[in-house]
């Protein structure tokens, strides 16, 4: 009886006493305990289970940090700038969005409802600091070639959370057997390998295969150090001009094209054919296959199951000159403008927690995407994890060699869903079609032209756009 007194006892005293707090002060205080709500609006892809960690170390962040609530919202990584710019006229858009790297240009143009730029650099946010919110910032251990593909103009516009590349695997076994002793790094090596696999007894009824997307056209094209667009791959000005029918162009085009004729390049007759791809090679009806680099510990596996050796080594290039390296696909966060001290202070910090070395090396080994930052690396070399997955380190290699120039970072424009569509289509009409190589790749160079014209007239500036102005490409 004694407690439930005093209970109510103390209870009349605390309401007195709020009744006597001014409602403003009241309302400071109850501020002070609400949290922190930032939107992070994830890109999502087609494979199982790839967001789960990223939501368990948004949990995990919002443990360490008590006055933020991060909230992780997944998006197929296709629709995502669409949600967007919905959300925006709808008066809610997130405080970070994450867009895929061919969207890179569509995130630059994203427009408020006031008409301002939707998204701000995350380097001048950032302003030279070592830590936010305790978290240690992790931007200058990033790889320059990964960061400097979303810069523009000495400023880091988005910060990175993927990296990817490609890579040739080799069934070993086959190789072996037809006495080669080094895997091909040229176009005219891999000729000459395939043509020794012919000659075997029971050779595989091709050589090489690769689907017909345009992350190919892209890789080749930088490998000659050659420009998709003008401005130096949209990278010092918006592109207003492609060269879908350059020199270089053509000479991948013909040598692709060659590779067919001769019955080496295997093609399933289907563009963007990613699954044909895979059973080609784990069922070895190919030798050798063109892949994402992630696909290194799956064709490992599968090969062992089969009784085969896998070994992964860089794509194969034109072989004049020294190869100006891999091109990095991925994607990035992007900062929407207009924040507050706090809420922007706590969407930076996320995004370091994200990209830490510990997080960055997990994240590497649950998905194989690269790891983006030194110290992650270092990481992972010291466990021992690049001598258990070499093909990871080939990646790795190819992507840190990679000649830091516009050809090499690749190309930032408008309307690149459409354009890299006419490249895979002029190619097949070459495959399978016998469409001339030069006339067919400069219609696509003609449409693609009028598709970025037109991204550039009706995709840029304030007002409503229309739907054509979000459209993202196929992964890749």
């Amino acid at each position: 009886m004694r407690t439930s007194r005093a209970l109510i006892a103390s209870s009349l005293s605390a309401a007195v006493a709020l009744s006597l707090v001014p409602p403003a002060a009241a309302a400071a205080e109850a501020a002070t305990h609400k949290k922190v709500v930032i939107d992070v609006w994830l890109a999502d892809y087609p494979f199982p289970g790839y967001l789960d960690q990223r939501k368990q170390l948004a949990e995990e962040f919002n443990r360490a940090h008590p006055r933020y609530q991060v909230k992780v919202e997944a998006h197929d990584y296709t629709a995502l700038p669409g949600k967007v710019a919905e959300a925006v006229s709808a008066g809610n858009p997130p405080e970070v969005a994450n867009y895929y790297y061919n969207a890179t240009q569509i995130a630059r143009d994203a427009r408020g409802r006031d008409g301002r730029p939707l998204f701000t650099s995350v380097q001048r946010a950032i302003g030279g600091r070592s830590h936010i919110l305790g978290e240690r910032v992790v931007l200058r251990d990033l790889l320059p070639q990964v960061r400097d593909y979303y810069t523009y103009r000495g400023d880091l516009m988005s910060f990175p959370v993927t990296s990817m590349t490609s890579l040739l695997y080799a069934n070993t076994t086959v190789t072996a057997r037809a006495g080669i002793s080094r895997l091909p790094r040229t176009w005219a090596e891999i000729e000459a390998a395939c043509a020794r696999i012919a000659t075997l007894p029971d050779a595989p009824e091709h050589c090489v295969t690769w689907p017909n997307h345009n992350w190919f056209f892209q890789q080749a094209i930088a490998q000659q150090d050659g420009l998709l667009t003008d401005r130096d791959n949209g990278r010092s000005g918006r592109a207003t001009r492609v060269h879908l029918d350059s020199p270089q162009m053509l000479a991948y085009a013909g040598w692709w094209q060659r590779m067919h004729r001769a019955g080496h390049y295997r093609y399933s007759g289907t563009p963007e054919d990613w699954g044909a791809n895979f059973e080609s090679f784990v069922g070895q009806q190919v030798a050798f296959v063109l892949d994402a680099a992630n696909m290194g510990d799956t064709y490992a596996q599968f090969g062992a199951e089969a009784g085969f050796g896998v070994a992964a080594a860089p794509l194969p290039h034109d072989g004049y000159g020294r190869s100006v390296g891999n091109v990095n696909s991925g994607d990035s966060l992007w900062l929407r403008a207009g924040l507050d001290r706090q809420t922007q202070d706590g969407a930076l910090a996320f995004m370091q927690f994200l990209n830490s070395p510990r997080n960055s090396a997990a994240w590497h080994k649950s998905t194989s995407y690269l790891p983006m930052n030194t110290h992650s690396i270092q990481l992972l070399h010291q466990e021992g994890w690049f001598a258990e997955h070499p093909s990871s380190k080939v990646a790795l290699d190819r992507i840190r060699t990679a000649k830091r120039s516009p050809a090499g970072l690749g190309v930032v424009t408008g309307a690149f869903d459409g354009i890299q569509n006419e490249l895979v289509q002029a190619m097949d009409d070459v495959l399978l079609r016998g469409a001339d190589r030069v006339a067919r790749f400069r219609l696509a160079d003609a449409r693609a032209q009028r598709l970025l014209d037109a991204y550039n007239a009706r995709c840029v500036g304030a007002g409503q756009r229309p739907a054509e102005c979000y459209q993202v490409g196929v992964w890749g």
